[in-house]
């Protein structure tokens, strides 16, 4: 039990950076962008890989501002999340099921978002996708405190041994999914 919250703390945190650095650097440029319009991002490889054809697009403010200020913020609480862990600080299952709620309500933001880059926008993001990756992380995360939870109320050896095996295979198909999206998006260019 201590090693699975040491690897949900080591995920959460990796994940929590990488989204946040991509988040901030995505943000920096999109101001950049702003103030200069001949500036040019350091994600700008060619035409379809191309941030500043995404940032620029409706799609980069949904809600009336720029999409990866949300991420900075919610990214920097999963590292917070993370040092928790580290730390011993044991969440409760409203918790975990909160976080879980809001992480499946952002995969989905980020499917359409990746929807709308590859069909719509005719260009792919590699902040915006970093930001995909970590959240599927973060989501894996979730789903796997929450099995460790239920593990500890199952009350036969069998069951108990069934969500240990869910848990263990987690992190592995969120990778494979994370994969799979990112892979998918380049091929549908």
């Amino acid at each position: 039990m201590e090693s699975d919250n040491r690897i949900s703390a080591w995920v959460l945190l990796v994940a929590g950076v990488s989204g946040f650095l991509a988040s901030f650097i995505l943000t920096i440029d999109e101001f950049k962008v702003l103030k200069d319009s001949e500036f040019t991002p350091s994600c700008n490889i060619n035409a379809s890989v191309n941030c500043k054809s995404v940032m620029l697009s409706d799609q980069a403010e949904v809600f009336g501002f720029s999409n990866s200020l949300i991420g900075i913020a919610t990214f920097a609480i999963m590292i917070a999340i993370s040092v928790a862990l580290f730390m011993k600080v044991s969440f409760p299952k409203l918790f975990w099921q909160l976080l879980v709620s809001g992480t499946a309500l952002a995969v989905v933001f980020c499917h359409w978002l990746a929807f709308q880059t590859i069909f719509e926008i005719g260009a792919l993001c590699p902040y915006c996708m970093v930001s995909w990756v970590a959240t599927l992380l973060v989501l894996s995360v979730g789903l796997r405190e929450l099995l460790e939870i239920k593990k500890e109320s199952v009350k036969d050896e069998g069951g108990s041994e069934a969500v240990e095996t869910i848990a263990r295979w987690m992190l592995p198909i969120h990778i494979l999914w994370a994969t799979i999206l990112v892979g998918a998006a380049f091929l549908g260019l």
